[in-house]
């Protein structure tokens, strides 16, 4: 079956549909942190570029992928001639993506590594990257060798055209239409994880040595709001030089920081629990006495069974509330003096920053 029914089941069919359920999945959960790392990356760097910023211009590029994708199925679907090459530039792009995944992962942990998590191709229901890999890598090799159908004139040059605009209209008219997601009241999202988190601070609280003692606090820390946004896509940058209590992502920390956080000198830290390069730097920079109180901060969207030790038995713990989804790159390292935040270091490769942030 190598001629025009293999075109049409691979090209016209299976391709087609493969990439519908995937827009499809992307659209209903409107999460960006589900996209492939590569593809996220590559948003998150055109936002300076945008007169659009954080959430708005991620939102944006979300619906643009999902609307993309939509008007490829119906070029497919209605373009015979056009059907293969598209699919072909499709799948190898797909794999092209998912290698790019899969190789640092590799790199760092061997299979079992990379077959952790999932791809980001039909959102958190996806399979994980090496068997998504596998399916688009069969389907590319099955397109390669789907020879079309001879052309015929029997139906008008037009028709085609014509059927793919109107289902272009349709795709970006159902794109732009569908809802932002709905904001989070905290109260119900995050109320097991304040229990948790709660908990979990009455239960070190015995072991855990108190941080230096703080000078007269200037300011307590605000309520935190009733509501939170579907996700948060932090700029770090443009923290340096405001206070912590006004940004709205910190104010998410649940238990909220002590009072003394606006007083003296302080170390926030934002981390994953299964992040390798946050333990590193626990490890080697905050696992003995502090000099320097240090508030660590937990990304609550972490696999428990994958969670590392904390080395930092001195640390404030705390987490962020559940529900909203957090699109942010951990570690991250701030120094506050009295509130304001002073330096800030995003890259675990700079030796120099997280140095300066972590020595008095």
């Amino acid at each position: 079956m190598r001629g025009p029914r293999l075109h049409f089941l691979v090209c016209r069919l299976i391709v087609p549909m493969w990439l519908l359920a995937g827009a499809s999945y992307k659209l209903w959960e409107r999460n960006p942190k589900l996209l492939p790392p590569p593809v996220l990356n590559s948003v998150l760097a055109l936002d300076p570029l945008i007169w659009l910023d954080g959430a708005a211009w991620m939102d944006t590029a979300l619906r643009l992928i999902v609307c993309t994708e939509f008007i490829l199925v119906g070029v497919m679907l209605t373009m015979p001639r056009l059907a293969r090459p598209v699919a072909i530039a499709v799948l190898s792009l797909f794999c092209t993506i998912l290698l790019a995944v899969i190789v640092p992962e590799f790199q760092k942990g061997g299979l079992a590594q990379a077959w952790k998590g999932s791809c980001g191709c039909f959102g958190a229901s996806g399979p994980n990257p090496v068997i998504m890999l596998g399916i688009d890598a069969v389907l590319l090799l099955l397109a390669l060798f789907a020879a079309p159908r001879p052309a015929t004139h029997a139906m008008p040059r037009t028709f085609g055209l014509g059927s793919a605009g109107i289902l272009a209209v349709l795709a970006v008219s159902v794109v732009s239409f569908v809802p932002n997601r709905a904001v989070i009241t905290i109260e119900d999202a995050g109320s097991t994880a304040v229990v948790k988190e709660t908990q979990a601070t009455q239960d070190t609280a015995e072991v855990v040595a108190p941080p230096v003692t703080p000078r007269v606090v200037s300011a307590a820390w605000p309520s935190r709001p009733a509501t939170a946004q579907p996700y948060y896509i932090p700029d770090f940058a443009t923290w340096k030089g405001t206070r912590l209590d006004s940004q709205e992502l910190a104010l998410l920390t649940s238990p909220p920081p002590p009072d003394s956080i606006n007083t003296g000198s302080w170390i926030v830290m934002l981390y994953r629990e299964d992040c390798d390069h946050c333990h590193e730097i626990l490890l080697n920079h905050f696992s003995g006495n502090l000099a320097i109180p240090v508030l660590a901060i937990a990304i609550p969207d972490t696999d428990p069974a994958a969670a590392l030790e904390m080395p930092c038995s001195n640390c404030q713990l705390r987490k962020l509330v559940k529900g909203p989804d957090y699109v942010l790159t951990t570690p991250v390292l701030l120094r506050l003096q009295d509130g304001v935040i002073k330096d800030v270091v995003t890259d675990h490769a700079d030796t120099d920053g997280i140095n300066r942030i972590t020595t008095r």
